[in-house]
């Protein structure tokens, strides 16, 4: 499950980010990763170094960083939302491309790129390798939302049957099926509106609203990606005017409020509970991570220009979860 969302200000200030929603947590935390930093490519076993400094929430797992979600100094983000189901990887090594493993496309992304048309030159030589992360770690099943800080955005999803790269003018995603279904399946919700309807009349009875937003009467409630992508791009296509960028940064997050998941209403097949775990909002014109997770509200704010991109350490901030509350008397 997950949520992404692109949005901009009228300053024109580009905003990316998402639900990550999750049975369990990951060990998450905003961590930041200089440029010039080497990782090794688990699947070569050459070492990759990123021409960018990065900020986004990952964790570290056997000294390799993996990153959920995430954006470089030059306002390039992406994040990886799950594709059970449809995701697929190469068994061994394809001569002539690149080749990575899956948990490190994001990386590969904003370590080496400044624009999504950069990107969609790049990863044509790009394959994907059935190499995992360590012998206790599943192989991650994802597709990707690539966004610019001009607002231009992309999605990346490799199944069986392709490498597909498609621009994404509605400026969301979520999870299975396939983005060019979800696209088509937009066209079923057409009437949908946030005003009022008119009353209308049958035979000689007069039919009014059943109170305020009727408008939107059919829109799906419930938690399954279909519905949420429906959710998510019905209230993206009526934003309102965003005037300033601090206003942008709690639109953005009531606007994933809407398809939010809460203890209680989802229970995996394992029988545990699945919650938007966090909730991220990458400031893309200026470098800032702000995030809110399950058990505080409070929105945090990581400005990566205000630390030494040109350190040789990865930074790793504490992801705060005691819930801070303002007692005003």
């Amino acid at each position: 499950m997950c949520t992404s969302l692109s949005i901009k200000s009228n300053k024109g200030h580009n905003f990316f980010g998402r639900n990550m929603d999750l049975a369990y947590d990951f060990n998450q935390s905003v961590l930041i990763i200089p440029r010039n930093y080497q990782i090794p490519n688990k699947v070569t076993g050459d070492m990759a170094k990123n021409k960018y400094a990065i900020i986004g929430m990952g964790t570290i797992i056997d000294n390799h960083p993996t990153l959920a979600d995430g954006m470089n100094e030059k306002g390039l983000a992406c994040a990886g939302l799950n594709f059970d189901g449809y995701s697929y990887v190469e068994e061994n090594i394809v001569p002539g491309k690149k080749n990575i493993a899956p948990y490190d496309f994001i990386y590969w992304v904003v370590a080496n790129h400044e624009t999504v048309d950069e990107v969609k030159q790049t990863i044509e030589n790009l394959e994907l390798v059935k190499v995992p992360i360590n012998e206790r770690t599943p192989l991650p099943t994802l597709h990707w939302m690539i966004v610019d800080k001009t607002g231009k955005s992309i999605v990346v999803e490799k199944t069986k049957d392709k490498f597909a790269v498609y621009d994404n003018p509605v400026g969301v995603m979520t999870n299975n099926p396939t983005f060019d279904w979800h696209l088509t399946n937009l066209n079923e919700y057409m009437k949908i509106t946030p005003n009022h309807p008119q009353n209308v009349k049958w035979s000689d009875r007069e039919l009014t609203p059943l109170g305020v937003g009727a408008g939107t009467l059919g829109i799906p409630g419930d938690f399954e990606s279909v519905s949420r992508f429906v959710r998510i791009a019905y209230i993206r296509a009526h934003m309102p005017s965003i005037e300033d960028d601090t206003t942008a940064v709690t639109q953005f997050l009531h606007m994933l409020d809407y398809v939010i998941m809460v203890k209680g209403g989802v229970i995996t097949k394992e029988g545990l509970e699945d919650i938007t775990r966090y909730s991220s909002c990458m400031d893309q014109e200026r470098g800032i991570y702000y995030y809110r997770n399950y058990n505080n509200n409070r929105i945090n704010a990581i400005d990566m220009h205000k630390e030494d991109l040109d350190s040789t350490e990865i930074k790793l901030f504490p992801y705060l979860e005691t819930q801070d509350i303002n007692y005003q008397n």
